[in-house]
């Protein structure tokens, strides 16, 4: 396994060489996966483990430990267990679907977990009219933060969601949002990617795409062009 996850460092190392970036700036991973009712084929076939697997290789590359904070949502969210390379190929069963303290299978909101990875980040005024006027952050996010956020479907909440997201316009954090399967059910969240700086749209019709095809996604221009700038 950990042959595999160096592979895939390497992976996004070659995809950074090609943005022109020499040696990965320090960035904070954090990852939201959806599992709602409409994601169960994705974990029961493995596709999600897979994506997490390939998440830690970006970890590997930007954050100081070489982890991803995580988190689960549907209507709500759970906050999990930190990944690491040691979670390599287990961390799903172990830390989602044989965990019975997590929801899983409802329906599908993105604001609650946006929120509370901001607050985790930037401490609970983070979103507050003072904390976003004047930029309020915990001691916990003194360094750039890439989230990287998975869903399947349209959210029930646009509106708070686009609210949460323009508030975090000045922050040093950005939004990588993942939509797989029809790009009809995403266009709110291209509509946002369009109109703010830190955050990213991408749409995969599956997950079932190579290392290189994902990475080169990923690691968009745009992110780094914002984390040159952060």
């Amino acid at each position: 396994m950990a042959i595999n996850l160096q592979k895939r460092a390497e992976a996004v190392g070659i995809v950074l060489a090609k943005r022109n970036i020499v040696a990965a700036p320090t960035v904070r991973v954090g990852a939201a996966l959806d599992i709602s009712g409409s994601t169960r084929e994705m974990y029961k076939k493995g596709v999600i483990q897979e994506t997490v697997d390939r998440l830690l290789a970006i970890a590997m590359k930007f954050d100081d430990n070489g982890e991803i904070d995580m988190w689960s949502f549907t209507e709500g969210f759970d906050r999990l267990e930190t990944a690491n390379a040691g979670h390599y190929g287990n961390y799903v069963n172990r830390h989602i679907l044989d965990n019975a303290e997590v929801t899983k299978w409802g329906a599908t909101a993105y604001a609650p977990v946006i929120k509370d990875m901001v607050r985790f980040y930037y401490g609970s005024d983070a979103l507050s009219f003072i904390g976003r006027l004047f930029g309020v952050k915990s001691a916990a996010a003194p360094l750039p933060t890439m989230i990287l956020f998975i869903t399947d479907g349209a959210n029930d909440d646009r509106a708070e969601t686009e609210y949460v997201l323009r508030a975090c316009e000045n922050r040093n954090i950005y939004f990588q949002m993942v939509g797989v399967g029809s790009s009809s059910q995403f266009r709110f969240l291209k509509e946002v990617a369009d109109s703010l700086p830190n955050v990213g749209f991408i749409n995969f019709s599956s997950l079932d795409e190579s290392d290189e095809t994902i990475y080169d996604s990923l690691i968009s221009d745009e992110f780094c062009t914002w984390v040159k700038s952060v």
